[in-house]
């Protein structure tokens, strides 16, 4: 039966995957037909209409820029509607790709800009002189951030959906979102800890990583199960487990009594399971 789960479970995500890969390759043939369509457009428009009509070409140049930034929303929220479908089951591997493609549009997005107004990248980084380099100073520790967060979605060892302890500040808790500034951790209190990238690869935050509490916990929901204390007797099936609390449903007057897994990881209660 284990076994026949587990390979429906595996044809469930290789669908899921060959349907990812159509609707991105959809997408991505829509995207070229709509970018080639509209500078096709409006360099027609600049031609033969602008002149006509008033227009001179530093209104094409705004139209272009402003066309330019949309379809690059467009882009970017349309990749992230189809990750949206495969992200319960790949959480990282959904982030990663949303990752890469708000960068990858971004960066060309900004060369089409550039292009549009007949602006050499390099004539900014040498004429700029002194702002250039207050400028560089300024996003220095946002490029760090964006940078450091593409190194944790390929290739730092704890992923989302990860436990994770946070050494410096005795933090427990799972990774719930990794983004291009900040990493954000829900920690086994219900509250939010927010993380910069930069300062996890750099080694300022130091975090380890921790077993799930499903491991932790020598059993999960549905087992029948016996909690002994000094003060009494607790017998009942597991009916739920969260990030604190452990529920157990008596079997003597179906009441469900509520125990803090702190307290059962302390060693405070003797507990045996049945079979």
């Amino acid at each position: 039966m284990r076994d026949s789960y587990d390979d429906k479970q595996e044809l469930h995500h290789h669908m899921k995957h060959d349907t990812l890969q159509k609707e991105f390759r959809s997408l991505a043939i829509k995207t070229l037909i709509l970018v080639v369509g509209v500078w096709a457009a409006l360099r027609l428009f600049g031609i033969f209409v602008a002149p006509s009509i008033g227009l001179t070409h530093s209104h094409i140049q705004i139209a272009g820029t402003v066309i330019t930034v949309a379809i690059s929303f467009v882009i970017i929220n349309a990749t992230r509607h189809i990750l949206h479908k495969f992200a319960r089951t790949q959480p990282q591997y959904s982030s990663g790709i949303s990752f890469f493609v708000i960068l990858l549009v971004s960066l060309v997005a900004s060369i089409a800009i550039l292009y549009l107004w007949n602006v050499n990248p390099q004539e900014i980084l040498v004429g700029g002189g002194v702002a250039a380099i207050v400028i560089g100073i300024g996003v220095s520790t946002i490029v760090g951030n964006i940078f450091s967060g593409g190194l944790m979605l390929t290739t730092f060892p704890a992923k989302i959906g990860d436990s994770i302890f946070i050494v410096n500040d005795n933090v427990r808790g799972k990774i719930e979102e990794i983004t291009m500034m900040y990493t954000k951790v829900m920690t086994d209190q219900g509250t939010e800890y927010v993380v910069p990238n930069n300062a996890i690869m750099q080694g300022t935050i130091r975090i380890t990583k921790a077993s799930p509490l499903e491991e932790q916990l020598p059993f999960a929901e549905g087992d029948h199960i016996e909690l002994t204390d000094s003060t009494g007797k607790y017998t009942g099936i597991v009916t739920k487990i969260t990030m604190n609390f452990t529920t157990i449903r008596n079997d003597d007057n179906n009441k469900e009594t509520i125990f803090s897994n702190q307290m059962i990881q302390s060693g405070r209660f003797i507990i045996t399971k049945d079979n």
